[in-house]
């Protein structure tokens, strides 16, 4: 899947955001990042995950907020294991 990423203005925060239409069914994917070993708290309109010393919120369309960080390539990354771990929604 293809996604940018961005530092948010005045924070030490990176987004990651599809390039492409998605919707990921984030009921479906906790068991996921359970299983990868990943502190998950689930609210209503996202999942809250800790990965590491980061704190990653994640949305039902695939934009992906991660904090603390500064680090383009890192985030990167870390994007890419997130979403290897979703799953995405069926009609």
């Amino acid at each position: 899947m293809k996604f940018k990423v961005e530092r948010i203005c005045r924070t030490d925060s990176m987004s990651a955001i599809p390039m492409e239409r998605i919707r990921f069914d984030l009921k479906a994917s906790v068991e996921n990042l359970k299983r990868a070993g990943h502190t998950v708290e689930s609210h209503e309109l996202f999942l809250a995950i800790k990965m590491n010393e980061l704190d990653v919120t994640i949305y039902p369309s695939g934009r992906l907020l991660i904090h603390p960080l500064n680090d383009k390539p890192k985030a990167m990354d870390l994007a890419q294991q997130v979403f290897s771990f979703l799953i995405e929604e069926t009609d």
